[in-house]
């Protein structure tokens, strides 16, 4: 336990990256140029209005003022996380943390003077600053509900197995699946027309597979934690009962699609996931007759690599020559919005979520269990990158190897050290800095 990273660790060192790739991402592809009189004429041209966009002149644009927002709501919200007076001086800490944010927006714009692509706003400031509070007032005000939440379901001795942690956590799983990037909208002009698309082909089936067998992979873990944590609360139909939720879950979620602008419900993801759902109790009824962790581990890894390929490989068609690889990190990322941005790094990252996740869950006392989860992550999503050079729409880009790697990493921490905190009840109190 001494050794273990802590979560407000993981939020401190999280934050830490995270401001690191603000700055490397606000100023890619990094062509700068060197001189004061470039950038005094875009002092002088600069409107102090920060409803005015510098470049046309005319009023910004609220999609750009609103991937402003989104990018620095992590910032905000990771920076109240990783404070340890967060719980005794919430003002101060959030205070502290929007200072912070006005000097990183500042020193981003400032450096933006230098160069040659990128365009300096007091209105990207403005907004900025918007989302990091925002950020903070969310964690602050989530992090109370959940710890209410969390106290009240320990009243009742529910949490109190060690199968409800992985159960929850992959409901979580389904809930950022289903709901990335997380763009809400309430819009007649984007719900009205989805309802009309579905009323015409409830289906909704493109006619070619995607992310289907990776959304059977998460359902099935989801569904088999769940039977398993039912069963373990004397649940004696505990098969039937996580079918059943399971089912719900995929049709709920699914629904709920209708709410989010970039996604469309189908009634085709829905009966997938469904039948992953009760692939995975399947499964589960299975496993606690062969209970060998390696083979399990394998079937689940195998699975992995096939899903993901389907996925970044679809749809299956051969370009002329291989394109080579991106090598600079984060570069093929940057002509795409941050919406696409944001859900290309999620999607990745909930692929590959589940390997190091179990494998530490696997084998919990080895400490080299999430080095391998992320190693085997690795020699997993390289090939499938490198291969994405022959698909026609495909663009291979280190960048989503090591987006890969961090989502087994996290998962790794997820079932290793974060299952540790969350069984001495200490997961969301500020104790963790002394752990």
């Amino acid at each position: 336990m001494a050794h273990a990273l802590s979560p407000t660790r993981l939020a401190r060192t999280l934050w830490i990256l995270f401001t690191l790739f603000v700055l490397y991402g606000t100023t890619i592809p990094f062509d700068f140029r060197v001189g004061w009189s470039r950038a005094m004429d875009k002092i002088a041209h600069l409107p102090l209005n920060p409803l005015i966009s510098p470049d046309t002149g005319r009023r910004v644009s609220m999609t750009d003022e609103v991937q402003n927002v989104l990018l620095f709501i992590p910032f905000g919200a990771l920076g109240m996380l990783a404070g340890r007076s967060r719980r005794r001086y919430p003002l101060r800490r959030l205070v502290s943390v929007t200072g912070l944010a006005v000097a990183l927006s500042v020193s981003v714009e400032t450096l933006q003077l230098f160069t040659a692509d990128r365009v300096t706003s007091v209105g990207d400031v403005t907004t900025n600053v918007a989302g990091a509070i925002l950020g903070g007032l969310g964690a602050l005000t989530g992090q109370g509900v959940l710890d209410r939440a969390m106290r009240r379901l320990r009243t009742t001795g529910i949490t109190d197995t060690e199968a409800f942690y992985p159960a929850m956590v992959f409901a979580v799983l389904l809930c950022v699946a289903a709901w990335e990037p997380f763009d809400v909208t309430l819009d007649v002009g984007s719900v009205v027309p989805k309802l009309r698309m579905l009323h015409h082909d409830v289906w909704q089936y493109g006619g070619v597979l995607t992310d289907e067998g990776v959304e059977i992979i998460r359902y099935a873990l989801f569904a088999g934690f769940l039977a398993a944590w039912l069963l373990a609360i004397g649940r004696h139909r505990a098969a039937i009962e996580a079918s059943a939720i399971g089912v719900v879950a995929a049709f709920a979620l699914e629904g709920c699609q209708i709410l989010i602008h970039s996604r469309m419900p189908a009634l085709e993801d829905a009966v997938v996931h469904a039948s992953g759902a009760l692939l995975g109790v399947a499964l589960w009824s299975v496993r606690r007759r062969v209970t060998a962790p390696r083979l399990w581990i394998a079937a689940l890894v195998i699975a992995t690599a096939m899903a993901s390929a389907t996925q970044n490989l679809s749809p299956f068609t051969l370009e002329v020559a291989h394109r080579p690889m991106r090598w600079f990190p984060f570069l093929g990322y940057y002509v795409h919005t941050t919406f696409d941005t944001v859900s290309t790094v999620i999607e990745l990252m909930l692929i590959y979520f589940p390997v190091g996740f179990c494998m530490t869950r696997a084998w919990p006392d080895k400490p080299r269990a999430a080095s391998w989860a992320v190693l085997l992550t690795l020699a997993l999503a390289l090939p499938i990158e490198w291969t994405k050079g022959w698909i026609v729409g495909r663009y291979p880009d280190i960048t989503s190897v090591a987006v890969s790697g961090a989502g087994a990493w996290l998962g790794a921490w997820a079932g290793q050290a974060g299952a540790r905190f969350f069984q001495a009840g200490s997961l969301l109190e500020s104790q963790g800095d002394s752990l």
